[in-house]
């Protein structure tokens, strides 16, 4: 090859990012959006065997099902940039990233009402047995009095946590005629002032509230912030509703509390171990003969599975076509103003 042609082409080539977790839609847009990468997409998680596609990338962007940890890190050594395609990003060690100069930043709002949203949708199926429903509907044996469930006016909506997507569900509860009272270590000054609202210490909130529904990050924290002990505050008629992370709540508890009528339901789109919702992952776990821990929790989704009282989502609540254009438009911004010197959204 020629010499002038070989040094054009090196000096012309492109830093690579891999997009994990990619849609279709992805691809095309993160084409466009990256003029200035060379992009791979994919549509699978971070492993061990889809980490080859890394290789002398600068930069990976995931959605929270994808752990970035030190084994990532030393398997692209190139890398200088996580994009998480989410506003949490437990599942990236942030620490080890800012030890090694690996930036990482993440999309801090992009689904408030689309979250929001969805909590109601949770509440609405166990209030309202619509899994036992349906089940009836189909088999055309149905049963009204096996389905009675409960209104949502009139009850008193407990939300923990209060940024933006735990204010927009405040402003929905109100508009199914709940009584709204709030957690947060951080009270927001507007709804502090708010005559027709109410900060509650934790422990009162959980013995106050009909529904109780989770909008708190992960953190270390509020790690299992509803325990045993926090689940035998509730009303042995009360609902728990996750659709924010988690590990705010311990899973074999809940387990306990939901056989045992400590509560009488839950609606949760995340949970500990999730991941072993997926029977590949579940085998993985067996052939590999992994910790006790994580037994544990794909036991756990196994018996919440089973439960009529249970609604049980795979991590959905993001999923909604607008709030996954706005991933994708801030992900695009926040590399691109990474490349260009100048970074935003950057954890710290």
């Amino acid at each position: 090859m020629d010499a002038t042609v070989d040094k054009a082409a090196t000096e012309t080539a492109k830093p690579k990012i891999v997009i994990y977790d990619a849609k279709p839609e992805d691809e095309a847009y993160f084409a466009g959006a990256l003029p200035g990468f060379e992009v791979v997409t994919t549509p699978d998680h971070i492993t061990p065997e889809t980490l080859a596609l890394a290789d002398g990338a600068v930069a990976v962007a995931m959605h929270v099902c994808c752990r970035v940890d030190a084994k990532v890190m030393d398997a692209v050594p190139t890398l200088k940039l996580v994009a998480a395609r989410s506003t949490g990003f437990d599942n990236v060690d942030a620490a080890e990233a800012a030890r090694r100069g690996v930036a990482v930043v993440t999309v801090p709002s992009y689904g408030e009402h689309t979250v929001a949203e969805y909590a109601f949708l949770l509440m609405l199926a166990v209030s309202r047995k619509l899994p036992a429903t349906l089940n009836a509907t189909r088999a055309g044996e149905i049963h009204a009095d096996d389905l009675i469930g409960f209104d949502l006016n009139g009850k008193t909506l407990g939300v923990v946590g209060t940024g933006h997507i735990g204010r927009h569900v405040i402003e929905i509860g109100r508009g199914f005629g709940m009584t709204v009272v709030g957690f947060d270590p951080f009270p927001n000054p507007e709804l502090a002032a708010d005559p027709n609202f109410k900060y509650l210490p934790l422990p009162e909130l959980l013995a106050a509230s009909d529904v109780v529904t989770l909008h708190a990050p992960a953190t270390a924290d509020n790690a299992h912030i509803i325990d045993a002990a926090a689940l035998k505050l509730m009303k042995p008629t009360a609902i728990l509703v996750n659709d924010a992370r988690g590990s705010l709540v311990d899973t074999a508890a809940l387990v306990e509390a939901l056989t045992t009528g400590v509560i009488a339901g839950a609606g949760l789109d995340c949970l500990e171990g999730e991941q072993f919702e997926n029977t590949d992952q579940e085998l993985n776990l067996l052939r590999h003969r992994s910790h006790s821990e994580e037994l544990r929790q794909a036991l756990c989704i196994d018996i919440l599975l089973g439960l009529p009282n249970v609604v049980l989502t795979s991590h959905n609540a993001f999923n909604s076509a607008e709030a996954l254009q706005r991933i994708r438009e801030t992900t695009a911004q926040n590399i691109t103003a990474w490349q260009s010197g100048a970074p935003v959204n950057l954890v710290k």
